[in-house]
């Protein structure tokens, strides 16, 4: 296994929940279905645009409520970019005013899958984000999401229809213009719709965001090893598939390892909330992405480094800590979720994870 053609990178998640949380707290109670709706940003300066326009103000989406006016829409993005330009400013050791959009820009989509997603995206933000539901029913895992402007994301969450949105704030590259508006995509957009109105009135409740190192098996490796249908849950929720590596070598789709490191929450229901550490400083989250049986190598790994079942989610374990009712544990965690996936918090430098496993 190596590190995939993204590298590290920082996502940001913004979920999207009522007033009282309704959607996390019938989450943690495990039942036969439950579904999570969220917002995803790739790249640091990316992240902070999503979280700072979401935040600009209260934002609902409510029974019989107006969707955010244009204006109102391309303010939320200015203010945004705003602050992206602060946080690229800060990281480059310039005067927030002196950093200019472009600057902004080459930093958001510095992780390959913002790049190419929105190569020259014309947003006001000029940052590209994703809105996706993610769905479990009976222990199998349904994900589905749209790639968007900034501003089409906040016009649609505020209830602009989605082709309305598409068509006001388009993203630039004609080819994904098109796409956006393609029957696939205005399917999963009826799919957000009804989930969003299902739980009205509905808003920005929690920002999640990490460090992310990903680990892919080489495609010719992985077609000897690797068995079983695919998985039904379809397509992964972490962006385009890998491109290949400079070397020319590709990766198979069907597994990936990732490291989540700084892992952090933001409360978005309190006012002037800081980002809080939901995992400790010097742990990591391992996931093991497979979309069928685990190759044989894997398994006597995992069966050697005894790495078990247990619960871990994102989202939960942020809603709990924010509540008061969990606090961040010591030791070593593990979580392997019915769809195939499983995760292990490890302690120690990322070098000593990988040759615990045996990568390299």
């Amino acid at each position: 296994m190596a590190v995939d053609a993204y590298g590290r990178s920082r996502i940001t998640s913004l979920y999207l929940d009522t007033p009282d949380r309704a959607i996390v707290a019938r989450s943690i109670e495990k039942p036969l279905y439950k579904e999570k709706l969220r917002l995803r940003a790739y790249g640091e300066a990316a992240g902070t645009a999503l979280v700072a326009a979401f935040g600009a103000g209260p934002l609902v989406r409510e029974a019989g409520g107006l969707p955010l006016s244009d204006a109102e829409a391309e303010a939320r993005a200015a203010a945004g970019l705003q602050a992206a330009r602060a946080a690229v400013g800060l990281q480059a050791g310039r005067v927030p005013g002196d950093v200019t959009e472009d600057v902004v820009e080459s930093v958001a989509t510095s992780d390959p899958r913002a790049g190419e997603v929105c190569q020259g995206n014309g947003l006001s933000a000029g940052f590209p984000v994703f809105f996706g539901i993610k769905k479990k029913f009976k222990g199998i895992v349904y994900k589905r999401r749209l790639a968007l402007t900034l501003p089409a994301a906040l016009a649609f969450v505020s209830g602009l229809p989605y082709e309305q949105a598409c068509a006001r704030w388009p993203l630039r590259d004609p080819v994904l213009a098109v796409a956006a508006l393609s029957p696939a995509m205005r399917q999963i957009a009826r799919e957000l719709e009804a989930a969003m109105d299902r739980w009205l009135p509905l808003g920005p409740s929690m920002g999640i965001t990490c460090d992310r190192v990903a680990w892919g098996l080489r495609a010719a490796a992985s077609a000897e090893d690797s068995e079983g249908p695919k998985d039904p849950a379809g397509e992964d929720d972490e962006g385009p598939k890998d491109p290949p590596r400079e070397d020319g070598s590709l990766f198979d789709p069907e597994l990936r390892i990732t490291f989540d490191d700084r892992l952090e929450y933001l409360d978005c229901c309190r006012l002037r909330a800081s980002w809080r550490p939901i995992i400790a400083p010097k742990e990591s989250i391992m996931e093991i992405k497979s979309a069928g049986p685990y190759p044989p190598w894997l398994v006597n790994v995992l069966s050697a480094e005894r790495i078990y079942p247990a619960s871990f989610t994102k989202y939960g374990n942020a809603y709990q800590l924010a509540a008061g009712t969990s606090r961040i544990g010591r030791g070593v965690q593990t979580q392997i979720c019915s769809e195939g996936r499983s995760r292990k918090i490890f302690s120690g430098k990322m070098s000593e994870k990988l040759e615990l496993l045996g990568f390299g």
